[in-house]
């Protein structure tokens, strides 16, 4: 497909990224000669220089032949207007970032008036990502399929976990079937694991099940976490407000530093149930004063990845429960792990999964696109598809369906029920189905099978 990405920053240049690795050709356009020359000499692209709202840099770009025009500069009428220029000039599709709380509220009953198709929100999307960790705080991540009917969690087996040099198939026997070993990953490999698999200290575990079955399995294992009662948000940028009108009107007590004056008294305007406080949250004695060590989670949302990471190891050591960490920057997010800090959110991954999601969903030929997408890692991903009439093996047990090596079904919803798949298990039109897989750049469910 022919895309044209407009506006190269982080964000941009991630879902470069992202999206060359699906055999896309790329156009990029942005302002700075010097970002186009970066981007275009890493990963291979074209690139225009000029403004996204420039009927002529449009063209040079080859909007008027592109499949997606996506729209990611740092403003948000900027993007829009890309976007809306874009579509007269003959893009099939586009998509806008857009970050605004004000607009980004008003966004699904002006996208078709724009003609837009999609828009998109890193920093309200990352805050999704953080509350369903907050939710199961045992887990390192959460990721959700089917509007929640099934969870993907990911955990490190530490020392002492009793999983250690068990097979799979006899932790199953002792601790419950009601769930299933998706992916294993061990140093640089990953695994799509058979029951004779052996686990391993310092492995990094996804499973899937419904929600009480995880709970259940991880009281087993004596790791259980509470849910996050009262939570310590370092840094009140957007992220953070998203994060807080979750965890607000769930019933959760939330405490929120900043140091920027202006900053905290619009947090204090707009989040009246939370508490804002106007002082450095990188200063060990506020930190003790407002006794961060009490609180259940501290979640760090400063700019900068290196205070983060500070913040977050002084929690640690403080004995909070759950600790979560933003990084933004690949290179620090490779170390932070190795520090012992289990939860790292990035706006940058958590948006590229989701625009890889939406334009693949927009190749497949048939209704079995696409629903959710996630990049468990640079050789794995699991994908959430729906059942519809032109699947060709609906009523076949899954033994007989054929599918590729490199492929694990993950599990089924069916009737909002979490269905753990046997090969005697048929798919019927309807069911929701995850499925896992080494395999890349599918975009539909009948390319698992042979």
């Amino acid at each position: 497909m022919n895309l044209v990405i407009i506006g190269v920053g982080k964000v941009g240049e991630t879902l470069v990224a992202n999206l060359i690795n699906e055999n896309h050709d790329i156009v990029v356009v942005d302002i700075s000669s010097e970002r186009v020359q970066e981007v275009v000499n890493r990963y291979d692209v074209n690139g225009v220089t000029g403004g996204g709202i420039e009927r002529s840099v449009l063209l040079d770009a080859g909007v008027d032949k592109a499949d997606f025009v996506i729209a990611c500069t740092a403003q948000d009428e900027k993007n829009i207007l890309c976007c809306v220029l874009a579509r007269k000039l003959g893009a099939k599709s586009t998509i806008a970032r857009v970050r605004d709380p004000e607009y980004f509220k008003e966004m699904e009953n002006m996208r078709d008036d724009l003609g837009l198709d999609y828009s998109f929100n890193p920093e309200l999307e990352t805050a999704k990502e953080i509350c369903q960790v907050l939710k199961f705080p045992s887990a390192n991540s959460v990721e959700s399929f089917a509007d929640g009917g099934a969870n993907m969690v990911e955990f490190t087996v530490l020392n002492g976990n009793p999983m250690i040099d068990k097979q799979i198939k006899d932790i199953s026997a002792e601790y419950g079937n009601d769930f299933l070993f998706a992916m294993i990953a061990r140093e640089n490999e990953v695994f799509i694991p058979r029951g004779d698999f052996v686990i391993k200290a310092g492995d990094i575990v996804y499973l899937i099940a419904s929600e009480n079955s995880l709970a259940n399995f991880t009281k087993k294992l004596q790791i259980f976490k509470r849910r996050s009662k009262s939570v310590f948000i370092i840094g009140g940028g957007k992220i953070a407000y998203y994060l807080a009108k979750q965890l607000i009107s769930s019933g959760v007590s939330v405490k929120i530093i900043e140091k920027d004056e202006a900053r905290a008294n619009e947090l204090s305007g707009s989040l009246p149930s939370a508490t804002i406080l106007l002082c450095d949250g990188t200063e060990q004695e506020v930190l003790e004063e407002e006794k961060l060590k009490d609180s259940d989670a501290c979640v760090a949302l400063t700019g900068i990845d290196e205070e983060n990471v500070i913040i977050s190891l002084y929690a640690k050591e403080q004995g909070v429960s759950k600790v979560i960490t933003k990084v933004d920057r690949p290179s620090v997010h490779n170390m932070v792990k190795q520090l012992g800090l289990d939860t790292v959110v990035s706006p940058r991954k958590v948006i590229a999964n989701e625009i890889v999601r939406f334009v693949r969903a927009h190749q497949a030929f048939t209704g079995n696109g696409i629903n959710t997408l996630y990049k468990l890692s640079d050789k794995a991903e699991a994908l959430e598809f729906t059942v519809g009439n032109d699947f060709p093996k609906i009523d076949v047990a899954i033994k007989d369906l054929g599918v590729k090596n490199g492929i694990l079904l993950g599990g089924i919803v069916r009737d909002n029920q979490f269905v753990l798949p046997s090969g005697e298990t048929k798919l019927r039109k309807g069911d929701k189905v995850i499925v896992v897989t080494a395999i890349r750049n599918i975009t539909e469910l009948s390319q698992i099978l042979r």
